[in-house]
């Protein structure tokens, strides 16, 4: 099966670009989008139903797909928007694509990365827009780092759940936006992981469910053989463990004419993985 990746579009905030259409498209199977794509999720779903119609897209949101919204209401609207299509909005849910489970998932943060979670919450709660502009409880309230947590956690349990389950022949390809390891590729991302103080808000220490562990009475845990992400604006592309870890995000840009380029010099509209 031949995936398409990408991240970190941020439509809103750019200008001159789209996704390449018609004979521009690479050859794939399945379109992965995994988060900040733009904000409200409704809005991310009816913009890839228009430039891929005729195969499936696994669409995970991202931090900004919340921003200026509540994040449940906007979840809720995606899946709607969604339901009969070929686009599945997944958030700690599966879908089963020929021999292929995608398992999706914001998956958020546990701040634990410096070892200091607290600090880390208290700097992301204090810096960071995610928890300015992102609202809960029917609008009523602020989405703040300690609710990110707990999202994090509950996905975290899902995923871990998801990798306990027979796959016979099958394979298993897992989708977040927040990245599931504390590596950096050479660049950093001019979209906050320029600041290290940042970091743990950007990125969780997941190597470990990158391994097979064992039968603690539930199943033992199976690697996945694939881990796709975005949110840290950068390319990324290695074997940890046992599984495969990618990023393909393009960040903000470009905002054409003054801009002509984007955050992430790597970037590979048209990217392509075998699984």
């Amino acid at each position: 099966m031949l995936l398409w990746i990408l991240s970190d579009l941020h439509v809103e905030l750019t200008r001159g670009w789209d996704l390449p259409s018609g004979d521009a498209q690479p050859r794939f199977d399945v379109l992965v989008v995994a988060g900040d794509l733009i904000p409200r999720a409704e809005r991310g779903v009816k913009w890839l139903r228009e430039r891929v119609t005729d195969r499936p897209i696994i669409y995970v949101m991202g931090n900004h797909e919340a921003y200026g919204t509540d994040i449940q209401r906007t979840f809720e609207e995606a899946k709607a928007s969604a339901e009969g299509t070929h686009v599945y909005v997944l958030e700690n849910e599966t879908v089963c694509i020929g021999d292929v489970t995608f398992a999706g998932a914001t998956l958020w943060t546990d701040f634990a990365l410096k070892g200091d979670a607290y600090r880390a919450m208290m700097t992301a709660g204090d810096r960071m827009n995610d928890y300015k502009k992102i609202r809960i409880a029917a609008y009523q309230r602020r989405f703040l780092p300690h609710h990110a947590l707990t999202r994090h956690l509950k996905s975290r349990a899902f995923l871990k759940n998801e990798m306990r389950r027979p796959r016979h022949e099958g394979k298993l390809v897992v989708v977040t936006h927040h990245a599931p390891l504390p590596e950096m590729s050479h660049q950093a991302s001019r979209g906050g992981n320029d600041n290290t103080g940042l970091d743990p808000a950007y990125r969780s220490d997941l190597r470990s469910l990158m391994l097979p562990g064992s039968d603690d009475g539930r199943g033992a845990v199976r690697p996945p053989d694939l881990c796709i992400y975005g949110h840290t604006h950068e390319s990324f592309d290695a074997v940890i463990g046992d599984t495969r870890v990618v990023s393909n995000a393009k960040g903000y840009g470009p905002w054409l004419p003054q801009q002509r380029t984007w955050d992430n010099p790597r970037f590979d509209p048209n990217l392509v993985i075998e699984i």
